[in-house]
């Protein structure tokens, strides 16, 4: 009777040795990337999506927007000079952009993203 009592009290000592070995894991994986990827490249990744969505929302007709062919977008480019990044958004073919489209397509970045229009400069090429 009393080696049963102590199987339980052990295998509740390994459930919470084995808690906390997962938390310091996990706490270490956090601590690692965030030093991995500085908010710049975060902001970059998150301008990189939205660039995505915003293609594939044209392609679909989103709110009217319509292109004459298939969207395809290509990636992206980035340059920092002055404080400033210079962001080139990559999209093909380039004759189907006509100027709503491209509006379209950075103010849904900037918007969707909360990117700040006066560091970051995105462009369409």
């Amino acid at each position: 009777m009393l080696f049963k009592r102590m199987a339980g009290q052990i295998s509740l000592e390994f459930s919470l040795l084995v808690l906390v070995v997962l938390v310091v894991s996990m706490s270490l994986i956090v601590n690692i990337m965030n030093d991995l990827f500085n908010e710049e490249e975060r902001i970059i990744d998150k301008i990189d999506i939205a660039a995505k969505t915003a293609v594939s929302l044209v392609n679909s007709h989103y709110n009217g927007t319509y292109a004459n062919e298939t969207l395809i977008y290509t990636g992206l480019t980035y340059n920092e000079s002055n404080g400033s990044v210079y962001v080139t958004i990559h999209i093909i073919p380039k004759n189907a952009i006509n100027k709503d489209v491209g509006d379209f397509i950075i103010n849904y970045i900037y918007d969707n993203q909360h990117i700040n229009r006066s560091k970051y400069n995105i462009s369409i090429y």
